[in-house]
């Protein structure tokens, strides 16, 4: 039977975008259940209702816009992640300009979707089903490809066109299952809980298999659940019958169980003990404001900085040797004020996973940052001490180095983010936009998901400076991203750091060069290997 999440994984990201969908896929799901509208200029967009104001909070119709109307709409403003109350929390900061989330169309997501799962699309209007149909036989994507429709007698004379295309018919509440004829659509899909209550099976399963076995829906019947509180118990009934297709949910974590998986290492860093056997620390830069050590958590404490700084006093000859000196240093990236570390997991990642650490820090604030992210090189020499010499250090422990990578942050004080590198410069490194609160939290639980080449980042339960528990505690998924430089064996590092940096208001000023005590915990790190056919 296969799994899916209904829009995506929408309980932890804005419905039908691209994170929602990607992160199903991270999380497990066999099956991306999609939902596209037509706009006035043909352009499919990622949209399921007309009208916009649940998504957006804005009065308007998708049949009516063009793209780019709607593109000038926020498809994450109204977005909550599950159990969480209205007023509590925001995906992106409605303070900052320029972050919002613009509706994709289906032309742009289509040529990285992966291809080892089917793909379930709802299609509005079903008269623009054949459109799509050609769509998805130009980019060789038939055979994996199910359009639904909702209109009972919508018009199919066009089927016999693509012979390997399947599709479906949307059942809501309404329809009896004795107005639907066979030789028309191969699968069904339906509320779950037309057929499902109190964890049993009742009123219409028994026509419901029957149209299954006359050849009405050869392929059975996809169910739609997304308030079913035994969810478990569904699966487990729909797997014992013959005409279950597969299951939606609002969330992969609804069915992740289900997922064949082993623990690869789950260590809570309590004691003072360095368990080499499975981890080393180290560190980005060789000074001597930084030291990681496990105490009870892995700790990265960097001291006040006192050291030297660009732009000193002197005569001429002197102001240009100190221009030299400072920019042999910049060459070198051996900034004094630069300084970081932390652990690196020793033992490596072969298998997709999932990868969650609980940290906490002393301050929050530009030009300071802490990350869990999965790379291609192994963690360097263990450290037991601060470095000595420019030979104890190792960019492993860097964050945002040695690349390629993907990564989960808490990004200064700006928001929680995904990043990712596909090189292997530096330079080359890239950042999701800051989701949610960063500036309060003085810590949270990090989540970072591989399926294949594709990772998903996530965020929960951030704390204060009290501890007191915020908004979010159900998982927000902050990006995917696609990188296929990274090898089938990966790393993985939880690291902080900080650095000086330029004022965004004012280049030729800085921001301050904090001190911080960056504490990592509780570190999880679940696997879910490749089956034998695979």
């Amino acid at each position: 039977m296969k799994l899916g999440a209904y829009l995506g994984n929408q309980a932890h990201a804005p419905a039908n975008s691209r994170a929602a969908l990607i992160s199903a896929y991270t999380g497990g799901a066999g099956l991306l259940h999609c939902a596209v509208r037509l706009t006035t200029d043909a352009e499919f967009v990622m949209v399921r209702d007309d009208d916009i104001g649940d998504l957006t909070g804005d009065t308007g119709r998708a049949s009516e816009m063009t793209l780019a109307q709607l593109r000038g709409h926020d498809f994450a403003r109204r977005f909550k992640p599950r159990g969480t109350a209205a007023d509590s929390f925001y995906y992106f900061d409605p303070k900052v300009g320029g972050r919002s989330l613009a509706v994709a169309t289906l032309a742009e997501l289509i040529t990285e979707w992966p291809r080892d799962v089917e793909w379930l699309i709802e299609v509005r209007p079903a008269a623009a089903a054949v459109q799509l149909a050609k769509i998805l036989r130009d980019r060789g994507a038939l055979g994996r490809s199910i359009l639904a429709l909702e209109e009972v007698d919508a018009d199919t004379d066009w089927k016999p066109q693509f012979p390997r295309l399947r599709t479906a018919l949307l059942l809501g509440d309404a329809v009896p299952l004795s107005d639907l004829t066979a030789g028309v659509h191969d699968l069904l899909v339906m509320p779950a809980g037309r057929i499902w209550r109190d964890g049993r099976w009742i009123g219409e399963t028994e026509q419901v298999e029957r149209l299954w076995r006359d050849g009405v829906f050869p392929l059975g019947v996809h169910l739609v659940a997304l308030d079913q509180p035994e969810l478990g118990t569904l699966l487990s009934a729909a797997n014992g019958t013959g005409w279950a297709f597969g299951l939606s949910s609002a969330s992969s974590f609804d069915w992740c169980s289900a997922r064949p998986s082993y623990v690869h290492v789950d260590e809570s860093f309590a004691g003072q003990e360095v368990d080499r056997a499975y981890f080393a620390l180290g560190y980005s830069k060789a000074n001597r404001y930084a030291k990681v050590s496990w105490d009870d958590g892995v700790q990265v404490e960097l001291a006040p900085y006192d050291g030297p700084m660009p732009g000193g006093m002197g005569n001429p000859i002197e102001r240009r040797l100190e221009r030299l000196e400072w920019d042999l240093i910049n060459v070198a990236k051996d900034w004094p004020y630069y300084s970081g570390g932390g652990l690196g997991l020793t033992m490596g990642i072969s298998d997709d996973f999932a990868a969650e650490v609980s940290y906490t820090v002393q301050r929050t604030g530009q030009a300071t940052t802490l990350e869990m992210a999965a790379l291609n090189v192994d963690p360097g020499a263990h450290r037991a001490s601060p470095p000595a010499s420019f030979r104890d250090k190792d960019s492993f422990y860097d964050p945002h180095g040695a690349p390629p990578y993907v990564g989960v942050e808490h990004d200064e004080d700006d928001g929680f983010r995904i990043n990712w590198n596909l090189g292997v410069e530096y330079d080359n490194n890239q950042y999701g936009r800051p989701v949610g609160d960063a500036a309060t939290p003085r810590g949270a639980r990090l989540r970072l998901e591989r399926r294949g080449a594709y990772f998903a980042a996530y965020y929960r339960n951030p704390i204060d400076e009290t501890g007191m528990l915020l908004a979010p505690q159900d998982w927000v998924c902050v990006g995917v991203a696609r990188n296929d430089s990274m090898n089938r064996t990966v790393y993985l590092r939880c690291v902080g750091k900080r650095w000086r940096q330029e004022k965004a208001d004012d280049p030729s000023e800085f921001e301050p060069i904090i001190p911080n005590i960056f504490v990592f915990r509780d570190l999880h790190v679940e696997c879910f290997p490749f089956s034998e056919k695979e």
